[in-house]
């Protein structure tokens, strides 16, 4: 355990590159593309960051950890979701149900993650 400032935006740029792999393998090369295979990749990274976090450091983030993390988390993602609609729109404008579609995608990765790494949550996490 250790007091020394925790650097989160590894963490968070560690999430996004798992997302970023994790969506490129099941869209693109194993055909995979639904909301429910979504969810469960952002369930999963949101996991894996917390469990990480919780065994590397070895104690629960502090409030302020923990917003930074999500913060870089959610601010990384949505830089990538708006170069994916930017690259959608480039030939024909996506509708609005494309548009609302993209937001619920996006939305599943800091709501997952935010989830794991509340602190009743992420205890469970902890080494005993």
């Amino acid at each position: 355990m250790s007091d020394a400032p925790i650097r989160t935006r590894y963490y968070a740029l560690g999430g996004m590159l798992v997302a970023f792999a994790l969506n490129v393998l099941l869209r693109t090369l194993l055909r995979y593309g639904l909301v429910p295979v979504n969810l469960l990749v952002a369930l999963a990274i949101g996991a894996g960051m917390a469990f990480f976090f919780a065994r590397r450091v070895g104690r629960l983030p502090t409030t302020g950890e923990r917003w930074r993390l999500l913060g870089f988390y959610s601010a990384g993602l949505a830089l990538l979701y708006l170069a994916l609609v930017a690259l959608a729109a480039w030939r024909n404008p996506p509708s609005h149900a494309a548009l609302l579609l993209f937001l619920l995608n996006y939305l599943f990765y800091p709501l997952a993650a935010s989830w794991f790494f509340r602190p009743r949550v992420q205890e469970r996490f902890l080494p005993r």
